[in-house]
């Protein structure tokens, strides 16, 4: 009999014997010789089930922890937590064999538009070969469970990939947008770009003059060509795909969805695992 009819069985054996029903009368209405039943008693798994089970075990454990990693990401965490070698095609089968798989959400298409009319301004991050002193910016929208919005804007490092610093206000206003470079500035952060879109608040009198004072470059996205900025818009679609759809029923103010970035956004710097198909290591950027 197969493992786990050998477990029901024995189950069900153990069922009757609570009843007070002798064994020798189990195992003839249950047509199980006595030597398979004493047999299945001594059973212990083989060391190579032994490891599969416990590697399952483990599997389901990451995938609770981070429902949004696929079987890439779970494989490339057991080899850094055992040190050992394990496809990812083994932890494919795995997962298909738990019924598992990754829960990262697709992008929503209803959300809050902005235009300008501003003239085009240059692109001065396009041709750069190092990014090493360039932080990219970008406001993105989250939605609370009573549908209002509320707006994240986040300052990046695009070479390091890794967040320096964010804001979250009720409104999209240019004190929003310079909150986190003025962050940036008074920590003594070495920089000499910000790279932004070409929105009515990056455009605005204030983070200008901000940029200037604090001598700083200002790189614009072309007009309808987010892929200029694509790492920040990156991130911004891996924090609410990842993590923001699956905590949104949490946030009933400000407050939650400050809460809820900040814990993204340590995962995001220090433990994310990246699916390793052509994704840059990410390094640690000066402070």
């Amino acid at each position: 009999m197969i493992h786990s009819g050998r477990k029901a069985a024995l189950f069900m054996i153990q069922d009757q014997l609570s009843r007070g029903h002798r064994i020798t009368v189990i195992l003839r209405a249950l047509r199980i010789p006595s030597s398979t039943y004493y047999d299945w008693l001594k059973w212990h798994p083989k060391s190579r089930n032994r490891r599969r089970i416990k590697l399952k075990e483990l599997v389901q454990v990451l995938w609770q922890r981070r429902k949004f990693y696929g079987y890439v990401r779970i494989a490339k965490r057991i080899r850094k937590l055992l040190k050992c070698r394990l496809s990812d095609r083994t932890i494919w089968k795995v997962m298909r064999e738990l019924g598992i798989q990754s829960t990262m959400y697709r992008k929503r298409s209803k959300k809050p538009t902005t235009t300008t009319d501003m003239p085009q301004k240059p692109n001065l991050m396009r041709h750069l070969a190092d990014l090493s002193e360039v932080v990219t910016t970008d406001i993105t929208y989250i939605q609370l469970i009573n549908q209002k919005w509320v707006y994240l804007a986040t300052a990046y490092d695009p070479k390091a990939r890794k967040v320096l610093a964010w804001q979250v206000g009720q409104q999209m206003t240019q004190d929003l947008a310079v909150a986190p470079i003025q962050a940036l500035i008074h920590q003594g952060y070495t920089f000499k770009m910000v790279h932004s879109d070409m929105g009515s608040q990056y455009t605005s009198r204030l983070f200008e003059t901000t940029l200037t004072d604090a001598h700083l470059r200002h790189s614009y996205s072309r007009k309808g060509k987010p892929a200029d900025n694509g790492r920040i818009e990156a991130y911004h679609s891996l924090l609410k795909r990842e993590w923001v759809r699956l905590d949104q029923i949490n946030y009933e103010s400000i407050l939650d969805v400050t809460e809820s970035i900040a814990r993204y956004n340590t995962f995001y710097n220090h433990d994310r695992e990246t699916n390793g198909r052509g994704a840059c290591k990410r390094k640690s950027a000066a402070a």
